[in-house]
């Protein structure tokens, strides 16, 4: 009888029964799944998942080691080192047991962080199975063509060899991401979230706090993605360490010390921070800046001769530094956050609904536009995050806005408004949240896919590290607020560890930047081609990631009320769909590109 067995990335197995939990997989058993044949594919300068599922022993867990050699072609070998394994965790959600936190396992069989050590202190009852992840790199440099790997699963004093095969394309990811997958946060929700951080009243001036923060970066990086952490709260305050010491006021204003704020995200906007990482010492293609109503310039002086001076002489101080510092890779958004809704400020700044809150925007483009009109230095831009007055503002603001992140479902009834801002050199994203746990792997692909396939930017997660203090056994929301989990607590990793979710959210965007790195190389037709790829392979007609507009349109957005949003038209492209659709999505393109 086999002790483990060799499955790919796109399912998840109860630890119980060891049943498929995705509902609508093809296959139902692990024995069904480890007659699959294991063939990878994959571009160069990128990863390459699979998963290890382990039989249990009754009562005790039995020491468990995980080994791999070299994976070797005719030519070429990809060193073991480029094998990571983590251990999965299994949260309850809705009365059933799904992995998704990712423990990283120590070389050897070291106690705290061995699979057997993870899986006692997970405690799953009545647990048969556990389930180990397996990433493999494959580098930039290695040779295209066929590779030979295995695995071996070491129980007791058996072991079972798993053998691979992998085909390593002629094509290759690019390092900078050509669609942005952006996981929001908030200032400084590390802080409040994580035990290590919470408890250490000292973590700024110690730099504990720098240490973790930059973890989630690095994090975010590796997986192609930009953690995007806004620096201030609602109410405008913010962590001194989030900005520069100012002195002076009215005229006499300026920037006291620019110290700090240098050694903070110095490392983010030069790229440092990632020298050593996969992809390299790229810089955020994105940061936030700290402005808002409330700073620098204190908002009892709001709409004072005042309030103007000020504003505008930080901006502008803000721009010739950052000029000088040589950050010019990075787009800097100014990014009005408040909702009157919280009783802070009289004004929506964000998601403006009322049509009466839309000076708020030229009010501060005038501000700003010293600095958002340059046109040679560090690069600042002017963001909207829109939702109910999108098809009322896109061509109003499309020459003072810059950065457009719309509500994915109310910009998929406008897709006319995309050749307007487009035509204006803005950018554009959608923003959602992630996908629950409970939910299909393959939903966390659609977002991706649907920004290829609409010819948007990017792609937004609006929240992140809202992970709940019980996400152990059950993370807030099912999931849907974070793609990380805190590491402190149970393994004293003094950092983030990723979830399942977000390791499928890497392997969507390899397929992406491939997709836009292809579609760049043949401006005429690419895109419609690809969109058609995808559609054939979902099995829905093309453009049905636009899906009409609702009568209420006719309305103004503060009229939108009761429950018109559940009949209006949404684009439902994966609903029903198995999960290894993903594969055959990633067959079809490698035929193209590879």
């Amino acid at each position: 009888m086999k002790n483990s067995y060799l499955i790919h990335d796109l399912i998840r197995i109860c630890p119980q029964s060891g049943q498929v939990l995705e509902e609508q997989a093809r296959v139902r058993t692990l024995e069904e799944l480890a007659e699959q044949p294991a063939n990878l594919i994959s571009p160069r300068n990128a990863y390459v998942c699979f998963q290890l599922i382990v039989r249990l022993g009754g009562g005790t867990v039995p020491k468990i080691l995980i080994e791999a050699d070299a994976v070797t072609g005719e030519q070429d070998e990809i060193a073991a080192r480029e094998f990571d394994f983590y251990a999965e965790w299994f949260h309850c959600v809705k009365d059933r047991y799904y992995p998704d936190a990712l423990v990283p396992l120590a070389e050897g069989d070291s106690e705290a962080l061995s699979l057997a050590a993870v899986t006692k202190r997970n405690a799953i009852p009545e647990q048969a199975y556990a389930a180990v992840w397996v990433d493999l790199f494959v580098p930039a440099n290695i040779r295209a063509g066929d590779y030979r790997g295995a695995v071996r699963v070491r129980i007791g004093d058996a072991t079972d060899t798993h053998e691979f095969r992998l085909k390593a394309l002629e094509t290759a990811v690019p390092n900078e991401s050509l669609v942005i997958a952006d996981l929001n946060s908030y200032a400084d929700n590390l802080s409040r979230r994580i035990d290590y951080l919470r408890s250490n009243r000292y973590r700024y001036e110690d730099g504990t706090y720098f240490q973790v923060e930059k973890q989630f970066f690095r994090m975010a990086h590796e997986h192609r993605c930009l953690f995007h952490y806004l620096p201030y709260e609602h109410s405008g305050n913010i962590p001194d360490v989030f900005i520069p010491e100012l002195e002076g006021r009215g005229k006499e204003m300026r920037v006291k010390d620019w110290s700090r704020f240098d050694e903070h995200f110095g490392p983010y906007l030069d790229g440092s921070a990632f020298a050593d990482t996969k992809r390299g010492a790229i810089p955020i293609p994105y940061m936030y800046l700290p402005f808002n109503f409330h700073w620098p310039a204190d908002y009892v002086k709001f709409g004072t001769k005042g309030y103007r001076t000020e504003f505008k002489a930080i901006m502008e101080e803000f721009h010739r530094h950052f000029t000088e510092k040589s950050w010019l890779q990075t787009k800097f958004e100014l990014f009005l956050n408040h909702k009157k809704r919280y009783k802070l400020f009289p004004y929506d700044g964000d998601e403006t609904r009322f049509i009466w809150d839309e000076k708020i925007n030229d009010i501060f483009y005038d501000l700003s536009k010293d600095a958002l009109e340059k046109e040679s230095g560090a690069q600042f831009i002017f963001r909207t995050d829109s939702s109910w007055s999108y098809g009322l503002h896109y061509e109003k603001y499309a020459d003072l806005i810059r950065l457009w992140v719309v509500n994915e479902q109310i910009f998929s009834w406008f897709p006319e408004s995309l050749e307007v801002l487009r035509a204006a050199g803005n950018d554009v994203w959608t923003y959602g949240s992630a996908q629950p746990i409970s939910q299909t792997l393959f939903g966390t692909v659609i977002a991706p896919l649907a920004a290829v396939m609409r010819g948007v930017d990017g792609i937004v997660y609006w929240e992140n590290t809202l992970w709940g203090d019980d996400w152990h056994h059950t993370p807030e929301s099912d999931g849907g607020t974070t793609m990380f989990y805190p590491g402190d607590r149970l393994f004293g990793i003094l950092g983030p560890i990723p979830s399942i979710r977000l390791k499928t959210l890497r392997s969507t965007m390899q397929v992406v930047d491939c997709m836009e790195q292809w579609i760049r190389k043949q401006p005429e037709g690419g895109r419609h081609r690809m969109g058609e790829l995808i559609a054939s392979v979902l099995g829905i007609e093309p453009g049905s990631w636009w899906p009409g507009k609702p009568d209420f349109l006719q309305k103004p957005p503060y009229e939108w009320l009761g429950g018109v949003f559940s009949e209006a038209p949404i684009a439902t492209l994966y609903k029903g769909q198995p999960p290894e659709t993903f594969a055959d999505l990633q067959r079809a393109l490698w035929a193209i590109v590879g």
